[in-house]
């Protein structure tokens, strides 16, 4: 009986190191479309200061910030890449895109950067790719880079 336990405990890890695999792919959707990001899901794995400030569970707001719009976004990408577990995507100056990592499981989340050059704002969104809650980590991760920016 033991043996059928463990078998069973070695089978769905499998799967659901399979499933993570499959379903960690880099949607094709993300970018920038008329200065807005893609909307996030219903899960509640994703923020974004571009959702509507009534929505609780996904709504954050923007990073205001003082200084040079390509001092702010390099300061951005020295942070995150700092961090050992993102990597670029895309960058162009105003927008950003890095596939950030988790360092136990493998999920990846899709962290964007968006500077307006009209205003001394920045736009973030940060979605999970798997699962459906995060546990907190892209709202946590959009205030680390607020407290850099900020401070």
């Amino acid at each position: 009986m033991f043996r059928w336990i463990m078998l069973l405990v070695v089978i769905l890890i499998v799967a659901f190191f399979v499933y993570v695999s499959v379903h960690n792919k880099q949607p094709n959707d993300l970018g920038l479309t008329d200065g807005l990001f893609k909307p996030c899901p219903t899960s509640p794995n994703c923020v974004s200061s571009q959702a509507e400030k009534d929505d609780l569970e996904h709504y954050i707001a923007p990073i205001i910030y003082h200084g040079a719009r390509k001092e702010i976004q390099l300061s951005i990408e020295s942070y995150m890449l700092g961090k050992g577990n993102a990597r670029v995507v895309t960058s162009s100056l105003g927008y950003v895109h890095f596939a950030v990592k988790s360092k136990i499981i493998g999920y990846i989340d899709d962290v964007e950067f968006y500077l307006p050059e009209a205003d001394s704002v920045v736009h973030v969104r940060s979605a999970s790719r798997v699962g459906y809650s995060d546990m907190g980590v892209n709202r946590e991760r959009v205030r680390q880079v607020r407290d850099l920016l900020v401070d």
